[in-house]
């Protein structure tokens, strides 16, 4: 069975789906009697066809005004965007048609059964009675709730209803998904079920998703790209390594490094020496090394020469929520 990368992956992701999904230039938002408080502020997007899309930043970061604007629930203040073709402005019950929404929290008729409530949102798009039918059968069972297709959604727990509010987005097959948290509130179990429905659909049924969350767990396990924005301005965007990469231009490259053969100090006096390394501490029975770049071949072959055996040599990257904070912190 042939073995694919994540960079493979994220390459055919990217070949597959040179059409764009999502798209704004300059997208702001303003709010007051001036218009002086900015919650979204010269966005500037592209989400491609097909991806699994993170939207990530701090409460009040302009996340979900986004979304309402890219939904048509919001009038932008100036700029542009377009969601699967149509424009945000002008078409924007044709983006209803093409898209679907979990948003947080999510509203349901809770004297209705799942089958009622589903039969309800079904009847919006004038979905055929029979065609109706199967695709509500269809849904709860793809989201584990077929047991419960005749119970009322206010008996439902709140992963249940979760479960329930992505069955209730893709009645209509929409090719674009709008997710606002969609595991908030709910034990890991039941966030790991969701996250793996989200990952199949994207999958076997190439759905865009725009994915807004505050697990950074999440958005690393799940996303193809990931945007940062903070006070209304995008700080950021790529997978987790191209954020590395980010953070490594300006903070430099951590490693952890075990060396056999030679005596700690003298260690520390070989690595310093090679091009780029800033500092060196001992932390036995490692060393810590902090360099401008990535060297690790470079400190390699330096030890070698002095007959050191390296044991371990290894990067301290960072997971998706450092990166978050360090992004966040300079800006």
């Amino acid at each position: 069975m042939e073995i694919i990368s994540r960079e493979q992956e994220q390459s055919q992701i990217m070949e597959r789906t040179k059409e764009l999904a999502i798209e704004t230039i300059n997208l702001s938002k303003s709010f007051g009697k001036e218009k002086k408080i900015h919650a979204v502020d010269n966005l500037n997007l592209k989400v491609k066809k097909g991806e699994v899309f993170g939207f990530v930043g701090p409460n009040g970061a302009g996340k979900t005004t986004t979304m309402k604007m890219l939904i048509g629930l919001l009038e932008p203040t100036s700029g542009s965007g377009k969601v699967a073709k149509y424009d945000i402005l002008h078409e924007i019950i044709n983006i209803r048609e093409e898209t679907g929404v979990l948003p947080e929290p999510a509203g349901f008729y809770d004297y209705l059964t799942a089958r009622q409530n589903l039969r309800f949102y079904a009847k919006l798009y004038d979905i055929d009675s029979n065609e109706r039918e199967k695709r509500i059968e269809n849904l709860l069972e793809t989201v584990g709730l077929s047991r419960a297709i005749d119970q009322k959604i206010g008996g439902f727990s709140t992963g249940m209803r979760k479960r329930f509010g992505l069955a209730q987005a893709l009645i209509n097959e929409p090719t674009v998904l709008f997710l606002d948290e969609p595991t908030s509130g709910i034990d890991p179990l039941g966030a790991q079920m969701m996250r793996n429905l989200i990952k199949n659909l994207n999958k076997s049924k190439s759905v865009t998703v725009f994915l807004s969350s505050h697990s950074m767990e999440e958005v690393e396990e799940i996303c193809d790209r990931i945007a940062i924005i903070a006070k209304g301005k995008l700080l950021a965007v790529g997978s987790v390594e191209d954020l590395r990469s980010v953070v490594r231009e300006k903070e430099g490259v951590h490693y952890l490094l075990e060396v056999q053969d030679i005596i700690p100090s003298e260690a520390v006096e070989i690595v310093k020496d090679v091009d780029g390394v800033e500092e060196v501490e001992i932390q036995y029975p490692t060393l810590k090394v902090h360099s401008n770049f990535k060297n690790g071949a470079e400190i390699a072959k330096a030890l070698a020469k002095t007959g050191g055996t390296i044991s371990l040599l290894e990067e301290q990257e960072l997971t998706l929520q450092k990166l978050f904070l360090k992004i966040i912190e300079e800006a």
